[in-house]
């Protein structure tokens, strides 16, 4: 992946973390042509929620909930090796053994969230097929703009709501995706804005693309 960024990633440089009810398709993801915010946008013209700027207040209404993420960390695509004993010896007398590697494990993905009021618990269901975190360390007009999608993520816990001595509600959120190995490298040129971005899919439902000019 190309490589030019030199100023670290803060929480201020979160600009949005949407969720979408279409997932990107494999040719989203592959795409040389168009970078996945684009693709993003194109898919789910109103994203279910941004957690980042907080969905719109309703001016007639104070209490309407605004919901914020307060962290998320990833973490799975581990590979493991295991010894299977195959008959016969080695000429030193050792068990002569093979090393079996298993499948990549899924990724899982894990949200704190912030509520003003209390929240539906239907936001987060089976409806909810994919998250785009869309990063901008104001590097420079052209660098330090990172993009992390997740696709066909299945929602696997949503947590009781818990006041915070703020007076918030928090909860928990953690949604899976499927694990792989790292491929290459793909560069997108696009045409309109003109943007180029590098991307490599970490994991077989889990692409890093950051631009490059």
């Amino acid at each position: 992946m190309a490589r030019g960024n030199y100023t670290p990633f803060r929480a201020k440089h979160v600009d949005s973390i949407k969720f979408g009810s279409t997932a990107w398709t494999d040719a989203d993801m592959d795409s040389t042509t168009f970078p996945l915010d684009t693709a993003f946008a194109t898919n789910n013209a109103t994203s279910l929620i941004d957690l980042a700027s907080g969905d719109s207040v309703d001016t007639e209404s104070p209490t309407h909930t605004a919901c914020w993420a307060k962290d998320f960390s990833t973490n799975g695509n581990e590979r493991s090796t295991s010894e299977d004993n195959l008959l016969g010896s080695d000429s030193q007398g050792s068990q002569c053994q093979e090393l079996s590697a298993d499948t990549v494990s899924k990724q899982s993905v894990e949200f704190t969230l912030i509520y003003r009021n209390i929240n539906p618990m239907a936001l987060f269901n089976d409806s909810t097929k994919c998250c785009l975190i869309e990063m901008d360390n104001s590097e420079s007009a052209v660098s330090g703009i990172l993009n992390l999608a997740f696709n066909n993520i299945f929602v696997t816990h949503v947590g009781s709501l818990t006041r915070n001595a703020d007076g918030f509600m928090e909860q928990k959120v953690k949604f899976d995706i499927r694990g792989g190995m790292a491929g290459t490298q793909i560069d997108v040129t696009q045409t309109s804005p003109s943007e180029t971005w590098a991307k490599i899919r970490v994991g077989q439902d889990y692409v890093e693309e950051i631009r490059t000019a």
